[in-house]
């Protein structure tokens, strides 16, 4: 039986990092304390002969505390649900947070590590403008609490960021460094990153990028035509694109995906069979470069055809048959060419080659039937110049949803967002996550592609809860806050969709659960000597958090998703996802409660969490003691109490 002290903290990467290492490369270790010059010894065994060889280094200003704070723990905060601003509590599987990322990004690590399978995200532009994400590395809840205007009687939730300041560029580098780094190890193995940027801080994007996810994870970088007019106000080349960097988590397990052909491509399969399958035709001669019957001799074989019975084979035999048709791929020019497929692959796929003679050339060929239902997908280009893709589209689908226009300036167009979910995903079961979310977008994105196809994507959305400015028409039009245009878009594309699916197809999740960044429910002690006497008297939880409340911030931390309800017993709760179970017990101790919790548990192991109480409690003594002795009991739950 495990009996622990409950960690209210979110994961310490660099203490989990050195466990590992440990593990790996014991004799490292001296004292307790890892030996890097041995490390690097044995990760670098031809250190000596590369003697004091400089390499290339990006580095900044603040680069250290930004890594520090991206392995640093969180302790201060929790996500405190709040169900009257969601929609469909109980049966979404999307998620919609306020909050800072930055807080957002550690609270999730536990619960959705390798979990996200595609990350889109559209930063700050860093143009010289007004942003809010300047991070205090020493006390980054409280920074956060000032900045959004919760403890702040001017309710100022803006720092300025102008090109004056000697950090315009370092203040970006320590903003984004951090939130890269920790929303990597929310991504599946197979998963993909999605980043929009402009020219400002492209060249430091793409560095800090080759850094967290390495140069060989880099899929490329897409130029996005997003206003094909160009930008009037430019004063040298008016700029019509933006760009989308795209990186893999492990890109030898990446799934990437395609488009599905445009009317462009499909109208092209203009034939039927006799099953009423769409093909063409496509001549099996190779064109192009090294299409010569020298190039690839073994590909140059001959096929031979009988007009009366329809018999058609290839051959390497040069004689020709009474009644068959010799055919030979022949050049334009008379020379011997060859086939594109080998004289195998030809023989097994007969049934979709056809004799065609060509009156023009007076020659016969043979014609590949190419069905429209077995096309893969198109392969993107690193040039998008699609019509969705333009700004305008965004604006014109934030106000069909009748939005003002200056509700949000700039949304971004649906069609971006929905072109990166196609690319490194299909309509399974998997998660979009997007921590800036802006108007909300990608919501609607994910929830048209489930729309279209009957998908089961879902989404996890966090945006900073940044007041809209008084003089704003979004303020006067009711929306106080970012989230607040947000959360309302979500609702209306959502009902417009619910609304277009037919009677019969009621699956579409168009619902999300709202939670809020929040303090802690959980107290801890101050490391304050002179506080230790009133400390002994603090109880495990705030005075103002509900049962709730806690138990909801034990789960998160315990690696329970925030699309999972607990069964409530009384004042005790039971989180079960498919692969942990928590038992959290507020109420009161007995011997028969392990007894019910035994009957009540689904997986061989689960952990239960119990309220701290005296040392002197012999109902807890008991409990424990009964779990040290009862060995079917021992092997099936670990014990924690905050």
């Amino acid at each position: 039986m495990n009996e622990n002290k409950f960690d209210s903290s979110t994961l310490n990467f660099r203490t989990s990092a050195a466990e590992k290492i440990a593990k790996l490369f014991p004799s490292v270790i001296n004292d307790g304390k890892i030996n890097f010059d041995k490390l690097q010894e044995i990760l670098s065994p031809d250190l000596e002969e590369m003697g004091n060889v400089e390499k290339y280094d990006f580095t900044w200003r603040g680069k250290g505390n930004a890594k520090l704070e991206a392995d640093a723990p969180s302790e201060k905060t929790t996500l405190i649900a709040n169900k009257s601003k969601s929609k469909n509590w109980e049966d979404t599987e999307n998620v919609y947070i306020e909050g800072d990322n930055l807080e957002v990004l550690k609270l999730l690590q536990k619960s959705y590590e390798e979990r996200v399978q595609v990350i889109y995200v559209d930063p700050p532009y860093n143009t010289g403008n007004d942003y809010i994400y300047h991070d205090d590395y020493h006390d980054g809840y409280e920074h956060y609490l000032r900045e959004t205007g919760q403890i702040d009687e001017d309710g100022n939730s803006t720092t300025t960021n102008k090109e004056t300041s000697g950090r315009f560029h370092t203040d970006w580098l320590n903003m984004m460094y951090p939130r890269l780094k920790l929303s990597r190890r929310l991504l599946k193995d197979s998963g993909v990153i999605f980043v929009s940027i402009d020219n400002n801080e492209i060249k430091n994007l793409y560095s800090i990028m080759d850094e967290i996810f390495g140069e060989n994870n880099r899929i490329g970088i897409i130029s996005n035509t997003n206003n094909p007019k160009g930008r009037s106000d430019d004063k040298f080349i008016a700029t019509a694109h933006e760009y989308i960097i795209v990186y893999a988590k492990n890109i030898a397990k990446t799934k990437w995906y395609g488009f599905e052909p445009t009317e462009k491509i499909t109208r092209r399969y203009n034939k039927t069979d006799k099953n009423d399958r769409k093909y063409r035709e496509i001549d099996l001669r190779k064109t192009g470069e090294k299409d010569l019957r020298e190039d690839r001799p073994k590909m140059f074989y001959y096929f031979y055809y009988n007009k009366n019975t329809g018999d058609l084979f290839p051959s390497y035999e040069t004689n020709g048959m009474d009644g068959y048709i010799q055919i030979v791929p022949k050049r334009e020019d008379g020379k011997d060419g060859r086939w594109r497929w080998g004289i195998e692959t030809a023989k097994s796929k007969i049934n979709k080659l056809l004799p065609k003679f060509m009156p023009t050339r007076k020659i016969w060929g043979i014609m590949e039937k190419d069905y429209l239902d077995e096309r893969t997908l198109v392969k993107p280009t690193s040039s998008w110049t699609f019509t969705d893709v333009n700004s305008e589209r965004g604006t014109e689908q934030f106000m069909n949803l009748g939005f003002n226009k200056e509700d949000f300036e700039k949304p971004k167009p649906v069609g971006t967002i929905k072109r990166c979910i196609n690319l490194g995903m299909d309509k399974s079961d998997n998660i979009v996550l997007d921590f800036f979310a802006g108007s909300a977008t990608t919501a609607q994105a994910v929830m048209e592609l489930n729309s279209e196809d009957k998908g089961s994507r879902k989404y996890i959305l966090v945006q900073l809860p940044e007041k809209t400015k008084e003089t704003s028409v979004a303020f006067k039009d009711g929306y106080v806050t970012i989230p607040e245009v947000s959360e309302e878009r979500i609702r209306r594309a959502g009902d417009n969709l619910y609304k277009a699916i037919k009677s019969n197809d009621v699956s579409l999740d168009t619902g999300f659960r709202v939670y809020e960044l929040k303090r802690s429910t959980i107290n801890r002690w101050d490391q304050d000597p002179q506080l230790f006497t009133q400390q002994l008297t603090m109880l495990p939880f705030t005075d103002e958090s509900t049962n709730d409340q806690r138990a909801l911030e034990i789960a998160l931390k315990s690696g329970i998703r925030l699309n999972i309800s607990p069964k409530v017993d009384g004042d005790n709760y039971h989180f079960i996802s498919d692969d942990k179970e928590i038992f959290v017990i507020f109420g009161e101790y007995s011997i028969a409660l392990m007894d019910k919790l035994n009957i009540q548990r689904k997986l061989q192991n689960a952990k239960v969490v119990l309220k701290e109480m005296d040392n002197g409690s012999p109902e807890k003594f008991n409990l424990i003691e009964l779990l040290k002795q009862d060995s079917e009991l021992n092997n099936h739950f670990s014990l924690e109490w905050i």
